[in-house]
């Protein structure tokens, strides 16, 4: 089973569908999710939830809709920010559900990948999880390594030991094991020599 969070109209989901026995696809805007349940009508394996994955406890969280789907996000400065690259897009401030990563575990059980996509909201979104998982790979982006170094910070807080990074997207990708670098540091090192408002990809943790 895999989590795919912030899984935006269900392009991850539905390209991954075959590595695995289910995927529980969590996208947080109302607009998008109604596009998220079009494209995987019918896959029966795909369960979709409409929440916001954040550390709050499960409030309702407020939640910034840009007129780009792919650019909705819970952190504000994502688009706001003239150090973003989506600096000054247009968006709706709107309220939407959350839920932890500790209660979807509490619900449908460890996952093998925790994948996660929530546009500036990475380090919230992992902070919601106490428990190491076997894999787990978030979104970084050139501009906000703070948030990238604070989410690598936990998460070998909490057990996790080995990490590898990866440039742009690749919805299939999976970097095999010995890939992997045990030296957090490496990691930190290559994000500050990227070009702000230019490199992102994903980090992989395990």
């Amino acid at each position: 089973m895999f989590f795919d969070i912030g899984s935006n109209i269900g392009l991850w989901s539905i390209a991954n569908i075959h590595n695995t026995s289910k995927i529980i696809s969590i996208e947080a805007s109302p607009t998008t999710f109604k596009n998220l349940l079009k494209n995987t009508s019918g896959i029966k394996n795909i369960e979709n939830l409409n929440y916001a994955v954040s550390n709050n406890n499960c409030e309702d969280i407020t939640f910034y809709e840009a007129d780009c789907n792919t650019l909705s996000t819970i952190n504000k400065e994502w688009l706001t920010s003239p150090e973003s690259r989506f600096y000054d897009m247009n968006y709706n401030a709107i309220k939407c559900k959350s839920i932890t990563i500790d209660k979807l575990i509490e619900k449908y059980g460890i996952p093998e990948l925790i994948k996660i996509d929530v546009e500036g909201g990475e380090y919230d979104c992992i902070s919601s999880l106490t428990t190491k998982t076997k894999y787990l790979c978030f979104e970084w982006a050139s501009e906000t390594n703070n948030i990238t170094i604070s989410c690598l910070d936990y998460l070998r807080q909490i057990g996790f030991t080995r990490f590898y990074i990866q440039y742009k997207d690749d919805y299939t990708f999976r970097p095999q094991e010995h890939l992997y670098t045990t030296n957090i540091n490496n990691i930190k090192d290559e994000l500050f020599k990227t070009t702000p408002k230019d490199h992102w990809g994903m980090i992989w943790c395990m």
